[in-house]
């Protein structure tokens, strides 16, 4: 969210159900509206079709989707991003806490399982899905703590071998530098972001006994971009048979 808010005792919840109500109730969505409402629509976090084809093809290969995926999206707000991965033929579902939000998500995706609910007690029994992901959606959690509960939620609902991404994530070691960007760009500060260093990721692969690839995002376009990373977890390879 990047425009400036009036109130500045507002939280992060208070944010968006004002603006899941201002984009309720139009007759038809397009792709740009559903990034608008969810978010992608300030100085510095607008994205054009150029992004839009990046964020699509990043998370296919990354998430290795096919028409066989059960695919889950943690904070699919109007569903922008899980609009870019209907046509992968993949089994949609998303969770968002803003029941607006979900409304109109489930308008312009039909078929897909769309709930509201928190990230951290998300409605889906174990070993659900094939695939889960987030995008935009860590930075506004209260702390690590909640991040991490959120986490552990996103692996419960994994069927095992299941790869986990975590996108558009703010860099603790640029904190200062995009927050600077920020004000010089006229976002709001406020509510805060939450940033993480990059061994959170890491570390908390560790103790799942999984495998984390972090790496710099990149989507053209997007200013936010320069302070982002992203976050792959997955099973540590198969270990090869024992020689006979």
């Amino acid at each position: 969210m990047e425009t400036p808010h009036a109130n500045t005792n507002e939280t992060w919840y208070d944010v968006w159900q004002r603006k899941g109500a201002r984009a309720a109730g139009k007759p038809s969505y397009a792709i740009e509206d559903l990034f608008a409402a969810d978010g992608f629509d300030g100085a510095m976090a607008r994205t054009d079709a150029q992004a839009h084809t990046h964020i699509r093809q990043l998370i296919s290969s990354a998430l290795q989707l096919t028409p066989a995926t059960h695919l889950l999206e943690v904070g699919c707000g109007a569903g922008a991003v899980l609009s870019l991965l209907a046509d992968t033929g993949a089994t949609l579902a998303g969770a968002d806490f803003s029941a607006a939000h979900i409304e109109i998500a489930r308008r312009v995706l039909p078929t897909a399982d769309l709930r509201v609910a928190e990230a951290a007690a998300l409605p889906w029994p174990d070993a659900t899905f094939d695939a889960v992901f987030s995008y935009g959606v860590f930075l506004y959690f209260q702390d690590l703590a909640y991040a991490a509960a959120v986490l552990g939620e996103m692996l419960r609902v994994a069927r095992p071998g299941a790869r986990i991404l975590i996108l558009d994530i703010p860099d603790a070691a640029r904190r200062e530098e995009c927050e600077a960007a920020r004000r010089a760009a006229g976002a709001s500060l406020n509510p805060p972001h939450c940033y993480y260093p990059k061994s959170f990721f890491e570390d908390y692969a560790a103790a799942h006994r999984l495998t984390a690839a972090v790496f710099d995002q990149q989507v053209p376009g997007y200013t936010n971009s320069r302070f982002r990373f992203n976050a792959l977890l997955t099973p540590p390879p198969a270990l090869p048979p024992p020689a006979l």
